[in-house]
């Protein structure tokens, strides 16, 4: 068995090179004989020249691979596929009806990827959107479910905060730096963003805190954690986060 595959391999190579001659030669995808194409296809699925995709959940669901549906996926079990070279995309739902988790891996190797399906994630973000609120265990800080949405100057963010009305309260306003730090933290969501709570944010958040010169204040990126003192003026990325303390 193991001499089949790296006879395979051996002619999965020599057949991808035929190819590569036949492009750089200049003839074009018309003129390309079908048995290249189809040997190394051939080759590849005959002797499993693909890459392995190990799959896991952290919630019961029901999910599918490229369309395909492979069923139910209990938590802490994990499957593990063969799949051709490139990308796939991997959908997910509560067996429980929810939200819809997707992710796209690209297997570039062999040796494959392992690949979570972070469904508790994406039910407590669908949670927090219905409410409109989240409330930090460890702060007790009530955070607003979602950021503005759009480039804010830091007045307009914190004209934002102040004129908002949610869930029956009309005290919120800018967070402090320190605060909007305590934010920071854990595995990157789809968005690449790193947050502890199921906040849906769409770029950089202003703070309330006074920046390193005048006219600057502070603001934080949760892609990487880092604060930079921005001109009050600008709005670009940033936005307004909006918190309010929990009565006592």
């Amino acid at each position: 068995m193991v001499q089949g595959r790296v006879r395979a391999r051996l002619l999965s190579k020599i057949t991808a090179g035929r190819l590569a001659s036949w492009f750089a030669s200049g003839r074009g995808l018309a003129t390309c004989p079908t048995y290249l194409f189809a040997s190394l296809v051939f080759i590849q699925g005959a002797f499993g020249q693909g890459a392995s995709l190990l799959v896991r959940t952290d919630l019961d669901c029901r999910w599918s691979v490229d369309g395909e549906s492979k069923g139910l996926l209990s938590a802490g079990d994990g499957v593990r596929l063969s799949l051709p070279f490139g990308e796939h995309r991997i959908e997910a739902v509560p067996i429980a009806g929810g939200p819809h988790w997707e992710d796209t891996v690209d297997l570039d190797q062999a040796d494959g990827k392992v690949l979570t399906i972070a469904l508790k994630a994406v039910v407590a973000l669908a949670e927090a959107q219905s409410r409109g609120y989240w409330i930090d265990p460890n702060t007790k800080l009530m955070w607003a479910a979602a950021d503005n949405g759009s480039g804010v100057t830091q007045s307009q963010a914190a004209y934002y905060c102040r004129s908002l009305t949610l869930t029956g309260y009309k005290d919120w306003t800018l967070p402090s730096i320190d605060d909007l730090q305590k934010l920071f933290g854990g595995p990157a969501n789809l968005n690449g963003y790193h947050i502890v709570g199921p906040l849906k944010l769409t770029g950089w958040a202003w703070s309330s805190s006074a920046g390193k010169e005048p006219g600057e204040q502070w603001a934080l990126d949760f892609g990487d954690g880092g604060r930079a003192s921005v001109v009050t003026g600008d709005s670009g990325l940033n936005r307004a986060l909006c918190v309010r303390p929990l009565a006592d």
